[in-house]
């Protein structure tokens, strides 16, 4: 006897109709009517489902239908388990690209340099900035190599005042906009207290010192004199990459 009339004689005795016992096994009327007419075969989980709903042996209806039936569970189950590799897989490019998103964001937040340096959306952009006229400097240990005479070298260490890193603002463009950065430019001559800033986000790329007269000229009514140098301060100037010092001086 096939599967299809089976199911249906079964039902018939229980005195269900097709809906009936759709709502009982969770599933749809047309997906009833399609087992009992033969169009397709129910899981094999729920194939041991109906034997119980309905009282049929499941080892003799599976000698009775043969291989057809078999092998159309053991394609769908084959098919089931690429489905959950494919969502599995979609699923896990989804969360990395998510994450690699919520790195980038925390990147941009923080303004850290590092992770800024290799953000994709970002591009490496030209900048001026006013650096303050005297440099601060900290005492630190370097290598200092001696060349000899005769050619040979000889290093040591020395403990000598080098310049730290400055904080300044850095202009973007000629309205004003621009973000503090963290760089270093070294110690700064006399006249020379203005840099042109190459930088990707918060990754300064590189600096050079300039005079004011090497600004351009759009820039500089926006970036301050020589001695208007100020210093980040979080309390008084909000986002670091939000407040010009010199808006109040801006023009075009």
């Amino acid at each position: 006897m096939e599967l299809g009339q089976r199911l249906k004689e079964c039902r018939i005795a229980l005195n269900k109709t097709q809906q009936q016992m759709a709502m009982d096994l969770h599933v749809t009327r047309q997906t009833v009517s399609h087992w009992e007419n033969n169009d397709t075969y129910p899981s094999l989980d729920m194939l041991v489902t109906l034997s119980d709903y309905l009282g049929f042996s499941l080892d003799t209806t599976l000698k009775e239908e043969g291989t057809e039936m078999i092998d159309s569970i053991n394609k769908e189950l084959v098919m089931g388990k690429k489905y959950k590799k494919f969502v599995l897989l979609i699923g896990g490019i989804t969360i990395a690209f998510l994450l690699f998103i919520g790195i980038l964001t925390y990147g941009r937040a923080t303004q850290n340099g590092l992770i800024d340096r290799f953000n994709p959306f970002l591009k490496e952009t030209y900048g001026y900035a006013l650096l303050p006229e005297q440099i601060e400097t900290k005492k630190a240990k370097v290598t200092e190599t001696i060349v000899h005479k005769d050619g040979t070298k000889t290093t040591k260490k020395i403990i000598t005042d080098v310049a730290k890193p400055v904080d300044a603002f850095v202009l973007s463009n000629i309205f004003g906009e621009g973000e503090w950065l963290k760089f270093q430019v070294g110690m700064i001559p006399k006249g020379q207290n203005y840099a042109v800033v190459l930088h990707k986000g918060s990754y300064v790329k590189r600096a050079k010192l300039i005079t004011k007269n090497e600004v351009p000229s759009l820039y500089r009514n926006s970036i301050g004199n020589s001695d208007q140098y100020m210093k980040y301060d979080k309390n008084n100037m909000g986002p670091r990459n939000s407040f010009n010092p010199f808006s109040n001086t801006s023009g075009l």
